[in-house]
């Protein structure tokens, strides 16, 4: 007994005097510029460890003499060997949580390192130049090269971290799952896509389509899933008849520089994408109907003296300004992308227009001026000129939806405008398509029908543990083995993580 705690002892010093701290692991790396500390504010603290590594990444990929620049990655580590869950928002890096107890589910369930990027060309993570005053570099803003920022962060973290890994993103992420899927089969053990759309150009009608015939009819049956179109249709024509007291108070700005933008038009946008909002997120129809019932209703008001049907004005206002539309500068990545391979949602308002002309009112969004507006009103008459659409990524997810290898999981909510412009059904025995009717946008695994639920964590649970991973109980524990399992492979496992600390310590050198 002496001996084997002799043996014990020597092993742990001789861990402690060679092995490095994660932190140090992260500072060796190839292109990490920078560690720094997150302190958790939280009360759970998930994580042993977090932090903000910022590596350096090619500005192109396919031509690295035109330059670099540094990209944000929050990593919140638990352990060498936990599964590994790559997360791709989409966006930016958001400030307020970085130092919350923010984790994804997946990374719950598995008692997984969480590893979240920042998309390129967003907030920090831009090149030296890049500019909403230019076009200059935007070029650079593609899937291809998104995907490699992605693959050298993996890769290098790889020298460190022996877990399995599951690349993941919702929406915007979403879809960069299945294009990092598309580009890298081999660089995740899973890939597990939330509500992505891919958008069949950049004025897809699909989802406003749905908006004005079919959107909940599962979620909540054919007749009260009517009852929720109708009522969001009469808002809307609450809204345009109201227009000359609601519009000074909602618009506003000089719209000069951006060729596409009238008054009239972008308060007539507010209104009809609050609508896709509603059905995106909270399906809030219960806030809607209370402002509808309001009496007197005011047609037309013309001056601010509507003392009698201040109630329902006031009701219409605090709906629309309340409307949660992504705009300003930080979100310009974003519509640049979409406007050169991604896609966007197309508006489709004729239902809309045939309402107000039984009233004798019309839109300033006629059908000829609705075509392209979400995607190319925010820009420029030189941006205009020079962001032009390329459907070719979205023909190479058209294929691979047939020719994909990886272990891919797909996961919808069939009352979110997003489902109807997702990418076409599949007979790829490696695509597994899960569509709940408990959500929309917001849709997780735990809160799907108890059965899709089941049968996603079985799926992942084949392609993420194996004999020195265990998914997690909830309990706290970070491990579902007994004690006695753990004593009788304590000297073993102590000896394994020296052996793979030895390693990380021999590659780091190599690149330092």
């Amino acid at each position: 007994m002496k001996k084997i705690f002799l043996s014990l002892f020597l092993l742990l010093s001789f861990c402690g005097t060679s092995a490095a701290s994660f932190k140090d692991d992260l500072l060796k790396l190839n292109g990490v510029v920078s560690v720094d500390d997150i302190v958790q504010s939280g009360d759970s603290k998930p994580f042993a460890e977090k932090y903000i590594v910022t590596f350096t990444q090619y500005i192109n990929w396919n031509n690295p003499d035109l330059g670099t620049f540094t990209q944000r990655v929050e990593i919140g580590f638990k352990g060498y060997d936990n599964v590994n869950v790559f997360n791709v928002g989409g966006y930016e890096l958001y400030e307020d949580k970085i130092e919350t107890d923010d984790e994804h589910e997946i990374s719950k369930i598995y008692n997984g390192n969480y590893i979240n990027v920042e998309y390129r060309f967003f907030s920090k993570s831009k090149p030296e130049g890049l500019s909403s005053e230019s076009t200059a570099l935007w070029e650079y803003l593609t899937d291809e090269n998104a995907s490699n920022d992605f693959h050298n962060i993996i890769e290098q973290l790889k020298e460190i971290l022996s877990g399995r890994w599951v690349f993941t993103g919702k929406s915007k992420g979403g879809q960069a799952t299945n294009v990092f899927a598309y580009y890298f089969p081999n660089d995740a053990d899973a890939y597990v896509s939330y509500v992505a759309p891919f958008c069949d150009g950049i004025d897809d009608g699909r989802a406003f389509n749905a908006i004005y015939t079919t959107i909940g009819n599962e979620r909540y049956g054919e007749e009260k899933a009517k009852e929720y179109r109708d009522l969001m249709l009469d808002f809307q024509v609450e809204a345009i008849k109201n227009r000359n007291y609601l519009q000074p108070l909602l618009v506003s700005g000089d719209f000069s520089e951006y060729p596409l933008i009238t008054p009239s038009r972008d308060f007539e946008e507010k209104v009809t994408d609050l609508v896709f909002g509603v059905w995106q997120y909270e399906q809030n129809f219960a806030s809607f109907d209370e402002v509808m019932k309001i009496t007197p209703r005011v047609d037309d008001v013309s001056t601010p003296d509507v003392k009698e049907n201040q109630k329902f004005l006031d009701g219409l206002f605090n709906l629309i300004k309340d409307d949660g539309s992504a705009n300003g500068d930080w979100f310009l990545p974003y519509l640049i992308q979409a406007a050169t391979e991604n896609g966007n949602y197309g508006l489709r308002l004729q239902p809309l227009r045939d309402e107000l002309a039984k009233i004798g009112l019309s839109l300033a969004l006629t059908a000829e001026t609705e075509k392209n507006y979400l995607a190319l009103s925010s820009f420029t008459q030189e941006q205009l000129d020079t962001f032009k659409f390329n459907p070719a990524m979205r023909n190479k997810m058209l294929e691979w939806t047939e020719t994909n290898t990886s272990n891919v999981i797909m996961i919808y909510g069939d009352s979110d405008p997003w489902y109807f412009m997702r990418l076409p059904e599949t007979d790829n025995k490696n695509i597994h398509v899960f569509i709940s009717s408990k959500d929309a946008h917001n849709i997780k695994i735990k809160n799907m029908e108890e059965e899709l639920s089941t049968e996603i964590k079985a799926l992942l649970s084949t392609w993420l543990i194996h004999e020195n991973v265990v998914a997690s109980s909830g309990s706290g524990c970070n491990s579902g083995f007994s004690f006695l399992s753990l004593s009788l492979s304590f000297s073993f496992s102590l000896f394994v993580i020296c052996i793979k600390k030895i390693i990380r310590n021999e590659k780091s050198k190599k690149h330092s």
